[in-house]
């Protein structure tokens, strides 16, 4: 039945619908106005839950009075619907203004030295918005923003009422902070400070800078994902907007404006150009003044250093504020004052240090800089020499290689003719085009626990891990944009740029996790536990699960409950998907004639069976392992497959687990054995993405180098042909008792 009337508002018509509440335009016949009349959903109002929530806003709004509010005129309930009435907003929603496109970045200012203080008045009393964005950013008549729907509001412990939220993780993914998104009960108002970043990116640029398929993948991409350059969006934009943006959307609340005044004044400085002097209280209370010059960005007063992908702001400050709590204006840490907010000159995001000067500190004097003729001259040659070296060097005939020492001949730097020979070059050194080989560009590794990560050819070399805890399964998220990895009984991920590590759950009552894989289109993943169980679930349920889970929560996230688990008779060792994603081959150790041996069996799973079909079951017999020491260790080091009919197998031999290398052929049911650099040793043997190319780690003698190589697949069998390794530094793979785990990123 259609609602008509309410207490004694008259209902005219629905004009929004959200995931907890109905809006209605209604209309008071006693003060004779229009106004907006929120309900809960009948189907909602059996829930206590979403009834504590509705009953919460109210209470919220209550207890916060600020022109920028939309303010509450009325609250009831009438035969167990509760209502509140607030103020029409008949100018509609930032989210209708961004359907005609970009704001203007003037406006954008206005706007958010309007809402800043509204924001500072509700982080002051403890109310946390939680789900800031274009749709709740409301305009009156005379185009005036409020801001509004505190539904998702968390009431702090401060002033009493940490019981009504039940800690889950709400919001909405495209503006939702890191924090909010682990599901951290101790968020304070810097979460809305990195949503209020977020939709400034989108008021300039016309989107919002993650976006994904799924709410898992974009919330993944504010864990991990540094900020886009909004200039590639909008060139229009003065550059200084990327470091407002960059601080204000730092993963790590610490690096954020602490206040969302901090905030504003930013965006003020750099849309305006304006001088202002801003009072910077030191700590034994005198004042300094600083002239802020047309390139003054705030910095939060709190940090040393704040660090962005795009170089390091540096601020002197001896003041420490209270980390549980967003300080706002006038608040007190212990005796002393907080300082208003630490002003350095930013003249560009590019710039690697911005540090005041110390021999000055009264005054930070803005400078007319100009160029002398001359010097444009001299730069018109600089780039006149820059592009006939760029232009010599496409063609091969340029001297001189940027990749490898001169006396190597040129474009074959990464040609190894020597299998012992190390390719020259400086690790970290970029090249002038990426190396791409089988449809992979990057390569991460294990090396003395922790992970890395390079270019194909050595370059762009970085650690991505600290902590020095074993590691397992390395791959690729799907995205590219981070490794995913297992360490004893949890689920990791590290993001290339961020690096940040977030554990996405911990298993509790098994050990260790004993075989994980991604499907390659990065839809599902299969997930070994407790030795004997397969679990098969989407990918993005990974992302579902929490911090600490049992195996029993897979079960619901399964979109087959007879993988969840499917239970083998013999110990499951590695699992890898095939190119199809129906097919699985599975590494196991069974029992034969009382010696555990390890054998090979593929299994189709693209229907929902209790039994799935059997494809190839591969045995320890004597013609077929024909593997160097399989007997006295009979066991398969390391498998490979390339996804449709070659499998890798790799012996042990030596205590690092190299040893030989034998390809099996499903088709053929053939083995040959492999030695592509020559006799023993092998190990980290590894396919491409396209299965056109092998990565291997190479020993040519028990203690001898290790190094990483690489060779095309259709020469595999041709012992002595040119094989490549990174070109990594002298002695940087000296223990051969850890594997390398070697994991290829699929070109973006």
């Amino acid at each position: 039945m259609e609602l008509q009337r309410i207490g004694r508002y008259d209902i005219k018509l629905l004009i929004g619908q959200g995931g907890m509440s109905s809006v209605y335009l209604g209309y008071d016949p006693r003060s004779q106005r229009e106004v907006a009349i929120k309900i809960l959903p009948p189907y909602y109002m059996h829930s206590t839950k979403f009834r504590e929530r509705f009953e919460r806003e109210a209470l919220m709004i209550a207890l916060l009075e600020h022109p920028a509010i939309v303010p509450v005129y009325d609250m009831g309930e009438e035969d167990g619907q509760p209502y509140i009435v607030m103020r029409y907003m008949s100018g509609g929603s930032l989210g209708d203004k961004l359907k005609k496109g970009p704001i203007p970045l003037r406006d954008c200012m206005e706007m958010y030295l309007r809402l800043a203080p509204a924001l500072d008045t509700a982080h002051a009393r403890g109310v946390i918005h939680r789900d800031v964005k274009p749709d709740n950013l409301l305009f009156d008549k005379y185009d005036n923003v409020f801001l509004s729907d505190f539904g998702l509001a968390r009431l702090r412990e401060t002033i009493g009422f940490a019981n009504i939220s039940d800690g889950s993780v709400m919001g909405t993914p495209a503006y939702m902070s890191p924090e909010q998104i682990q599901g951290d009960r101790e968020i304070d108002g810097r979460s809305d400070i990195y949503s209020m970043g977020i939709v400034l990116y989108q008021m300039l640029c016309g989107s919002v800078p993650f976006s994904g398929t799924t709410a898992a993948s974009i919330m993944m991409m504010h864990l991990t994902n540094p900020v886009p350059l909004i200039s590639e969006q909008n060139k229009t934009l003065p550059t200084a907007i990327q470091t407002v943006l960059d601080i204000a959307m730092a993963k790590d609340p610490d690096d954020r404006y602490q206040s969302a005044g901090d905030f504003a004044k930013a965006l003020q400085a750099v849309t305006t150009g304006v001088h202002k002097k801003l009072t910077l209280q030191s700590p034994a209370g005198a004042a300094n003044q600083h002239p802020l010059d047309r390139s003054t960005l705030i910095i939060p007063p709190d940090k040393a250093t704040a660090t962005t992908r795009r170089g390091t702001v540096t601020t002197r400050i001896p003041l420490q504020p209270n980390r549980n709590k967003a300080p706002v204006s006038g608040e007190t840490l212990g005796s002393q004052k907080l300082s208003a907010p630490q002003v350095v000159s930013a003249r560009s995001r590019d710039e690697k240090s911005l540090t005041p000067s110390t021999s000055q500190p009264d005054q930070l004097q803005a400078r007319p800089r100009t160029i002398p003729w001359w010097g444009f001259l001299v730069g018109f040659v600089v780039i006149l020499i820059l592009s006939l070296t760029l232009f010599l060097r496409s063609l091969g005939v340029f001297p001189f290689s940027l990749l490898t020492s001169s006396s190597n001949p040129p474009n074959n730097s990464l040609v190894q003719k020597n299998p012992t020979a190390k390719t020259s070059g400086t690790a970290g050194s970029s090249s002038l085009t990426p190396v791409i080989l089988g449809h992979a560009d990057k390569l991460a590794f294990v090396k003395s626990s922790d992970i890395w990560a390079s270019d194909l050819d050595g370059s762009e070399l970085v650690q991505l891990t600290t902590d020095g805890v074993k590691k397992s399964n390395l791959h690729w998220s799907p995205d590219g944009q981070s490794v995913i990895y297992t360490s004893a009984n949890c689920i990791n991920l590290v993001g290339l740029q961020t690096r940040q590590v977030l554990t996405l759950t911990c298993f509790t009552g098994i050990p260790s996790i004993d075989a994980f894989d991604i499907t390659p289109d990065g839809q599902k993943v299969a997930l070994g536990l407790a030795q004997t169980d397969l679990y098969l679930l989407p990918y993005t349920h990974l992302f579902n699960l929490r911090q600490a889970s049992l195996p029993a929560d897979l079960l619901p996230l399964a979109q087959c409950s007879f993988y969840a688990p499917y239970h083998t008779s013999k110990t499951l060792k590695a699992v890898h998907w095939s190119l199809t994603d129906s097919h699985l081959a599975m590494l196991m150790s069974t029992s034969v004639d009382a010696v555990y041996r390890d054998e090979i069996n593929i299994l189709d799973f693209s229907q929902c069976t209790a039994s799935p079909a059997v494809v190839k079951e591969i045995l320890p017999t004597y013609f077929l392992f024909t593997l160097q020491g399989y007997y006295d260790h009979p066991e398969i080091n390391n498998l490979s497959w390339n996804g449709t009919d070659q499998l890798l197998l790799n012996s042990q031999i030596s205590n690092g687990g190299f040893g030989d290398l034998q390809l099996y052929n499903l088709d053929q049911n053939q083995s040959q054995e492999l030695a592509p650099n020559g006799s023993c040793c092998y190990r980290d043997a590894h396919w491409s993405p396209d299965g056109t190319y092998l990565f291997y780690s190479y020993q040519p003698e028990a203690g001898g180098e290790i190094s990483l190589y690489y060779a095309p697949s259709s020469e595999l069998s041709q012992s002595g042909r040119s094989m490549a390794s990174l070109a990594l530094p002298a002695d940087f793979l000296t223990s051969g008792l850890e594997s390398l785990q070697p994991a290829l990123r699929a070109v973006h």
